[in-house]
């Protein structure tokens, strides 16, 4: 069964999640996150170099899921983003 038959929504994430790039990233993920109503992804398959402003992004897109009641999950986590997670005693949440 795909994801989409599942009902699952997958959000791709790609490029450099960095300071000087996340708050345009944020504010899109964000819009598309509030159009779902069922169980979502955040796909980071594409995404490039990472800073902790990435950590940042994702409990914004945590925050606004859990508001709406959306069950949301990162899928492909980039190592150095896990690494910060991990840093930061955070690393569950990005599972």
């Amino acid at each position: 069964m795909s994801k989409a038959e599942a009902g699952i929504q997958v959000i791709p994430v790609a490029g450099d999640l960095l300071f000087s790039t996340v708050v345009e990233k944020r504010a899109a993920l964000l819009s598309q996150i509030k159009q779902f109503q069922g169980p979502c992804q955040l796909d980071f398959s594409a995404v490039g170099r990472v800073d902790s402003s990435a950590l940042s992004l994702w409990f914004c897109c945590e925050r606004l899921a859990l508001a709406k009641g959306i069950e949301l999950t990162a899928i492909n986590t980039p190592e150095d983003l896990l690494a910060i997670a991990r840093l930061v005693g955070v690393e569950e949440n990005l599972h």
